[in-house]
């Protein structure tokens, strides 16, 4: 028996998921504690080097390393993973898709994809092949991958229709300043490719 208890902290449930991914405002529990402790979750997570990151108007929540300006070494906590070139192209393409839906009027707060309208939208971006099954197990990869990274989620089919919510932590990830020169970047490649 452990004679000194851990005490419990009411945040704690909030800092351990920020620590593993994202906070959506659709799970309320999470997104109610975190509107009330927000300081005291700020400052816990800025003494080693994290900011914590609140998108009020999208409705979510994430954790990023603070660039350090005082000469202070803090090893980082997240690894900068630079993002494969499939997954990169999935993103960039939905970001903009999301952008575009958040343009229009409408009474939906959540842009739904199918998986065949991703494999569409993305198809041109990937290098050709006489090989269609193998290409499309390439785009399947990189949506697979998107989703084991929060871009994404896989909701319930209907009819056999793989459908995805395309989760607004994207816009971090992919922020609306660098998309442009993203999608510049992605159509270069794709003529080089068409010419070649």
């Amino acid at each position: 028996m452990n004679p000194n208890p851990t005490k419990s902290f009411p945040s704690a449930a909030v800092k351990v998921r920020l620590l593993q991914d994202a906070i959506y405002s659709d799970d309320m529990e999470l997104w109610a504690m975190l509107s009330r402790y927000r300081q005291h979750i700020e400052n816990y997570f800025q003494e080693i080097g994290l900011q914590l990151v609140v998108h009020d108007e999208d409705g979510f929540a994430y954790l990023r390393q603070s660039e350090q300006e005082d000469g202070a070494v803090i090893p980082r906590l997240f690894r900068r993973d630079k993002l494969a070139r499939g997954v990169a192209i999935v993103g960039v393409v939905l970001r903009e898709r999301l952008l575009q839906f958040d343009e229009k009027v409408h009474d939906e707060s959540r842009l739904v994809v199918t998986k065949e309208e991703i494999l569409q939208m993305v198809a041109i971006y990937f290098p050709e092949t006489n090989d269609e099954i193998r290409a499309d197990k390439r785009i399947e990869a990189a949506i697979n991958r998107a989703e084991e990274l929060g871009l994404l989620r896989k909701l319930p089919g209907v009819n056999g229709d793989e459908r995805y919510e395309v989760r607004r932590i994207i816009k971090a990830r992919f922020p609306v300043e660098t998309l442009k020169a993203l999608h510049e970047q992605l159509k270069a490649h794709a003529i080089t490719r068409d010419i070649q």
